[in-house]
């Protein structure tokens, strides 16, 4: 802002902050646009007309040194600022004119008389606490109608508005009860029962297995198989887990582990079962080395049945996904687009390896090395 001593001569003249002091007004009297010169005093740009049409910088001064320097002083004509500048953001109530201001008693400064005595020939009570209503302290401290130290104020001057909460409001918000939390996952609500940490242990599990062969046990392989298929179950029906095509991506990459794990066992059993010393057996009764082969040979052959009907249920729901795609009750990004045709690719080409897994297991001569050994 320019200081009143800045201020080209064209304009002292028709307005003085010394001597143009608020009129006395009657309470009936009062306008918004009187109000409004109270609350927002005019300013003047800080660059001159001529500087500001040129678009460069001013230096200030009647008159500036661009003028100076041009021979044509009398230009340097410095308008009156059509901006009212916004507030710097801050957790201070906001004051406007028409916000009551109580201020506490006491002495204040003597540029301020002026101001109160204005204030108090409008004021429509006798509380002392009511003075100051419908001025911006801010403003009356800042501007050159009234030129204020704000380390001159008294201690004891506090501003409050009208709509500040009472004491009683504090206590009672802190009283409140937070907000029920929304039983919508999508809303930040996590899964009681952790299925998703589940079925990343369980595939990074599989995987192990599956890049050690021959180190563990086909009774251990189908225990994991069982419960992989029981945990899968679950998490493709948990009403608090992700029901979109993150859980699908999760379940995509763990039937690839089961049946990649089966596939290998169906290729090369002797490679995974060679060092496998459990015998199935019932009470006391120990079947011969066929049979007991045979019999592990169903129980792949049910475990694969097992990831065949996960394998079913995972690629019905990538298809109602691409049913409601078709039907335009689905909106899918590029990102969207790609990952549903991935789900797609990754059921189908699972089906096939099961398929594959199945004739395997049904062949007579399957593990045949091993009996031989």
């Amino acid at each position: 802002m320019t200081t009143s001593t800045g201020i080209p001569s064209t304009y002292t003249t028709r307005w003085n902050p010394q001597t143009h002091q608020p009129s006395t007004l009657t309470p009936g009297s009062t306008t918004s646009s009187d109000t409004a010169d109270l609350v927002h005093p005019r300013k003047y740009n800080t660059s001159c007309n001529s500087c500001r049409k040129s678009r460069v910088k001013c230096s200030g001064g009647v008159p500036c040194r661009r003028c100076v320097s041009s021979s044509n002083a009398s230009s340097c004509v410095y308008s009156i600022s059509q901006r009212r500048g916004k507030r710097k953001a801050s957790g201070e109530p906001s004051y406007t004119p028409d916000v009551s201001r109580r201020v506490a008693t006491g002495a204040l400064n003597v540029g301020l008389h002026s101001a109160l005595d204005f204030v108090a020939q409008n004021s429509q009570t006798e509380n002392p606490e009511a003075l100051l209503s419908g001025i911006d302290h801010n403003t009356l401290f800042q501007s050159n109608t009234f030129q204020v130290d704000p380390s001159l104020l008294p201690n004891n001057l506090t501003v409050f508005t009208s709509n500040s909460p009472s004491l009683t409001d504090l206590i009672d918000s802190l009283d409140t009860p937070p907000p029920p939390s929304s039983s919508s996952p999508s809303q930040g609500q996590r899964c009681p029962g952790l299925c998703y940490i589940l079925i990343h242990d369980k595939a990074n599990i599989l995987s192990d297995i599956f890049n050690s062969p021959g180190q563990t046990s086909l009774d251990e392989i189908l225990r994991l198989l069982q419960d992989v298929y029981q945990l899968a179950t679950k998490y493709l029906s948990c009403p608090n887990c992700d029901a979109g095509c993150p859980r699908l991506m999760n379940l995509a990459m763990l039937h690839q582990r089961q049946v990649n794990l089966l596939c290998e066992i169906a290729k090369a059993p002797s490679v995974h079962l060679e060092n496998d010393t459990t015998r199935v057996g019932l009470g006391i009764f120990h079947p011969s080395k066929q049979d007991d082969l045979s019999l592990k040979r169903l129980m792949l052959q049910n475990a694969t049945r097992d990831v065949e009907m996960l394998v079913e249920k995972f690629h019905q729901g990538a298809r109602e996904f691409e049913e409601r795609y078709i039907a335009g009750t689905l909106e899918l990004g590029d990102a969207g687009k790609l990952n549903l045709t991935w789900l797609l690719g990754v059921a189908s080409n699972l089906e096939r390896r099961l398929h594959c897994i199945k004739l395997l297991l049904e062949k007579e001569d399957w593990a045949s090395e091993l009996i031989r050994s």
